[in-house]
């Protein structure tokens, strides 16, 4: 369900590309290019289809039995101590709160004027954000750390037995909440660059989430390693995506071929 919104709002991306390539707000900071949206799209599509493609045995009791605790890093050994089903509830709470948050940015007359721009760089943050971050769980396969847990306060058997056992690096409610949190400062910040409410909501996207990883982590879903790295990566994507539609940024995006004929694509920035 959740791809077919995706592969919906990658379409919708591509179409504002073609659509609106010169501004019809006169003092927008930002600009659509079917040169951005296209490989932006295509990218995030490809991201999304691929880890679709990758098959992930989930692990048997017996796998899961045969577990040890001794195998996970220093840095990481205290997560499989956690199972929370409140955290749980909570990080699922936090996650999507963040992700439709920045609906609240078109109260702004001059967002909501520029809502075509607006809303088509909010789309490829989510999307980029759920291919990289999707196409990476499946192919690390790693265990989550509710897994290790034994005897009481521990995860029975049957929620140790779901399918996403094994996609635990990186944390996914912790990368798109740092997108859209990110996503929505950078954004804001852009349309109001001498705003006092600016420094609030960058304090809200370096906050909230932090909160969804600690929730993720106290509920046994992922260890400190995960959470981190979907930080950074939802962060990067979030204040990354905008700014490379911002007028005079100087950035490409286009197709290319590799040697072998292998399709890539090309990244340019001119400072």
């Amino acid at each position: 369900m959740i791809n077919r919104i995706l592969f919906s709002i990658i379409i919708f991306s591509i179409l504002m590309g073609q659509q609106d390539t010169v501004s019809k707000v006169p003092d927008s900071p930002y600009y659509l290019s079917k040169r951005m949206e296209i490989p932006l799209a295509s990218v995030s599509a490809g991201l999304i289809i691929g880890a679709e493609l990758v098959l992930v045995t989930p692990l048997t009791e017996d796998d899961i039995n045969n577990l040890d605790k001794e195998d996970v890093p220093d840095f990481d050994y205290n997560a499989t101590n956690n199972w929370d089903e409140n955290s749980i509830a909570t990080s699922d709470l936090l996650l999507y709160s963040s992700m439709g948050f920045p609906a609240i940015l078109l109260i702004d007359k001059s967002i909501r004027q520029d809502y075509k721009k607006f809303m088509s760089i909010w789309a490829e943050t989510f999307a980029l954000t759920y291919g990289l971050t999707n196409i990476t769980k499946v192919l690390v396969s790693r265990e989550r750390p509710y897994l290790y847990g034994m005897g009481e306060g521990s995860a029975d058997m049957e929620h140790k037995l779901e399918d996403d056992n094994q996609r635990s690096f990186f944390s996914g409610h912790t990368s798109m909440s740092a997108a859209s949190w990110f996503m929505m400062a950078s954004m804001y910040q852009d349309y109001h660059p001498q705003s006092k409410l600016a420094p609030y909501i960058w304090a809200a996207a370096y906050l909230v989430p932090a909160a969804t990883g600690y929730f993720r982590y106290d509920a046994g879903k992922h260890f400190p390693s995960d959470i981190l790295t979907g930080y950074f990566v939802g962060r990067m994507v979030g204040i990354m995506v905008p700014r490379w539609h911002k007028k005079g940024s100087g950035v490409n995006i286009g197709f290319m071929l590799l040697q072998g004929g292998q399709p890539g694509v090309q990244l340019s920035y001119r400072y």
